[in-house]
């Protein structure tokens, strides 16, 4: 063990700090669990050795004693991993968010993150047309306005960008989402955008009955060389789901209506 003479909450301290794992940040990368049984018996019958019925009928905790440390942290690190794993990695590649640099656009308004992912919708649609952009093909609406359902004007959607023709047509909606750091590590990581937005996406494709595409945008000016992630989505990839969200909302949205008029009836 080396012994270096660091004083804590100091800026070497907390530079020294980055893409490592102390005891704050370990308790929170630390898998607890373990792995599916069926996972272990896999991983033991491996290299074609074949578990007798017995031992494949011992429990999860008699299986995984049968691993090595090392493949029980290689299966565990199969499981979804968390949070902190991808900010130990952001923590390394990412310049800190300085509030500052965005003072000279924010207007005189105050800075937060929502204000700063506004700023930074047109510089995503900026980049998005120069990458995959032709403007003999196609144009960019940075300004598509709302689209609200035909069969509910009480549901709608508020795209940050529209793919159109030459003639006005739609051939694609964008969203763009500006996230933390580590959010837009884990994307790029495990090649998915973030699963809590797909309930928006899904909505793109319910409210506009003909949209077959959409691109989900994910941006950052802090992790160079990872300013724009795009994926591209199309309506035959969640048309599973369209029908289901669709009953849904249209459901709850006449239910917030009956609560709301049934208030109402009491008068003020």
């Amino acid at each position: 063990m080396q012994v270096l003479k660091i004083k804590q909450n100091t800026e070497e301290w907390f530079e020294f700090r980055k893409g490592k794992s102390g005891g704050s940040e370990f308790k929170d990368l630390w898998i607890a669990g373990l792995p599916l049984k069926s996972r272990i018996v896999e991983f033991l019958e491996r290299d074609g050795q074949e578990l007798s019925p017995a031992d494949k009928r011992s429990k999860v905790e008699d299986l995984a004693a049968m691993l090595e440390p090392e493949e029980l942290a290689e299966l565990k690190l199969e499981a979804d991993l968390k949070r902190k794993y991808y900010e130990l990695i952001a923590s390394e590649v990412a310049r800190p968010l300085t509030p500052n640099d965005y003072i000279d656009r924010l207007n005189g308004q105050p800075f937060s993150e929502m204000a700063r992912g506004h700023l930074l919708e047109n510089d995503a649609l900026d980049e998005f047309a120069e990458r995959y952009g032709n403007p003999e093909d196609f144009l960019i609406d940075k300004e598509p306005g709302v689209w609200v359902s035909d069969y509910n004007p009480n549901i709608y959607i508020s795209p940050d960008g529209a793919v159109e023709n030459r003639n006005g047509d739609i051939l694609a909606a964008i969203e763009v989402k500006c996230l933390a750091s580590w959010e837009v590590v884990k994307a790029y990581l495990t090649n998915q955008y973030p699963q809590e937005y797909e309930p928006q996406v899904i909505k793109y494709f319910v409210v506009n009955e003909k949209l077959e595409k959409l691109y989900f945008l994910l941006y950052t000016d802090l992790i160079p060389g990872l300013e724009l992630q795009v994926w591209e989505i199309k309506r035959e990839d969640v048309a599973d789901r369209i029908a289901d969200a669709k009953a849904f909302e249209d459901a709850i949205m006449k239910r917030v209506a009956a609560g709301i008029e049934k208030i109402k009836e009491l008068g003020f």
